[in-house]
């Protein structure tokens, strides 16, 4: 629990003098000269930033406290490391909350758009999730260090995610892995059975880690999985292979 010291319960004790000056109207109202600086500087930072109009930001003793509901985790996130860029801080306290979304199935729907609308996520990659209680566990395997970094920042600012376990791997740098990359995903869209699917979003992702081979994903019928793995297994410079995709019985995704 965090007690927090209101400014009836500071007690400023010295040495009584003769002829000592009158304590100014800060002191009086025990917020320190040094105290009042460093909350205006850290006002001044967090102008600007979304939802900065509802954090309360209160300094004792070098030691600032934000409160209030803000209303994204990337939001809380940003404050707190602009408000610790302020000088002569000796310490944060974070009270921010975050507003919550209407339930985990409807945030785990923005989560998922949000990933799929990234420019830069491809069948090269494969991300999971699962959302409990607004937060967000993601898991699977990206070909490039930034592209974690940015669906990190991007699931960050959905509305109503309370905290992100991440937990997506990144793949090392290899031109042999791409190389393999590449002639997979040649080999199994250029059989007619996935035709039908979405270029876009495609339904099998390839995954490749120092030539270990993993296809990801969801089709419509057991022998498209099949199509797959016989293509992605003819493929040379296939050290280790393992099949995830699994079978929906939904209908193919419309082409984009």
């Amino acid at each position: 629990m965090i007690v927090r010291l209101t400014a009836a319960l500071v007690v400023s004790l010295g040495v009584a003098a003769v002829g000592a000056a009158t304590p100014s109207f800060a002191q009086q109202n025990g917020i320190a000269p040094a105290d009042r600086e460093i909350r205006a500087e850290v006002q001044r930072k967090l102008r600007g930033l979304d939802g900065a109009s509802r954090i309360t930001v209160d300094v004792q003793a070098g030691v600032v406290t934000l409160s209030g509901m803000v209303p994204t985790l990337w939001t809380k996130e940003e404050a707190i490391s602009r408000a610790r860029s302020a000088g002569q801080i000796q310490s944060l306290v974070s009270e921010l909350e975050i507003a919550r979304a209407e339930n985990d199935a409807a945030l785990a729907r923005l989560v998922i758009e949000r990933i799929r609308k990234y420019d830069r996520y491809s069948v090269y990659d494969s991300i999971d999730g699962r959302v409990s209680n607004g937060v967000v566990s993601l898991s699977g395997a990206v070909s490039a260090p930034e592209k974690s970094t940015d669906i990190f920042e991007r699931v960050a600012k959905v509305r109503g995610v309370q905290a992100i376990d991440n937990k997506i791997e990144v793949l090392p740098v290899s031109q042999s892995d791409d190389r393999l990359r590449r002639a997979i995903v040649t080999a199994i869209y250029s059989d007619p059975a996935f035709e039908n699917y979405s270029k876009v979003d495609p339904p099998i992702h390839v995954i490749v880690n120092n030539g270990h081979v993993t296809l990801v994903g969801f089709v419509r019928a057991q022998l498209e999985v099949i199509k797959a793995e016989s293509a992605a297994r003819a493929v040379f410079g296939v050290l280790a292979f393992e099949n995830k995709v699994q079978v929906t019985g939904g209908k193919a995704s419309p082409k984009r």
